[in-house]
């Protein structure tokens, strides 16, 4: 099966399979040893590539709504971020803090929430995509390379084979941000004033080099 014909998590656990010379399933209910390690590791592998890297496909935008909740200490408001939040991506907060964390009975949410002082935010993030006809072609071919890394041991029970499988995984991951980088429009790339790129609890700017003009180099 290639990588653009698969459609389910079922083609992905087979993908990863083949890859360490494993015979192929029917379904994640199959009553053998691959089916359950598959069906095991495949949602932790899924969330692990999704959290490496900025897919496009995993990649949407929201406004967020600020709660009624101030926080006791450190900043003015709090914001929920969307149920599916996987990574931040970007934030508009431009050179304001902010803080993710876990919210509870006390912030008056079960989803993980967003600290800042300011009174607006909008973000760019990976959500948890579990649709596999909905992932491209290299968001499935990672997925299915750290499957059978993972997988490989305990069904081949040969280290090589599953140091292999890692490796190749490695590199699907550079090539996946080499692309996406070298393919990214000039005015994707947030210029000072847009967007303030972000991690969980910190801060850091990625502009492109301008002419003194204030156009791209």
């Amino acid at each position: 099966m290639s990588v653009s014909s698969a459609l389910t998590e079922v083609d992905l656990s087979n993908m990863a399979l083949t890859m360490i010379g494993q015979q192929p399933i029917s379904t994640l209910d199959d009553d053998n040893n691959r089916a359950t390690m598959c069906s095991e590791r495949l949602g932790d592998v899924r969330d692990t590539v999704l959290r490496s890297h900025k897919w496009n496909a995993a990649t949407k935008r929201a406004t967020l709504v600020k709660t009624a909740y101030t926080p006791e200490f450190g900043f003015a408001n709090q914001f929920v971020l969307p149920t599916l939040f996987i990574k931040m991506i970007a934030t508009d907060l431009e050179g304001q803090a902010y803080k993710i964390e876990a919210g509870n009975e006390t912030t008056g949410t079960n989803y993980q929430v967003l600290l800042t002082d300011a009174d607006t935010l909008k973000i760019v993030y990976v959500y948890l995509l579990t649709d596999v006809s909905k992932m491209d072609s290299t968001l499935k071919h990672a997925i299915a390379c750290r499957l059978a890394a993972d997988i490989a041991l305990p069904l081949t029970g040969d280290l090589t084979i599953a140091d292999m499988m890692f490796k190749k995984y490695a590199q699907v991951l550079a090539d996946a941000k080499f692309e996406d980088s070298s393919s990214m429009a000039a005015y994707d790339k947030l210029v000072p004033g847009e967007w303030t790129m972000g991690r969980t609890g910190a801060l850091y700017r990625d502009f492109p080099d301008l002419n003194d003009d204030g156009s791209l180099v």
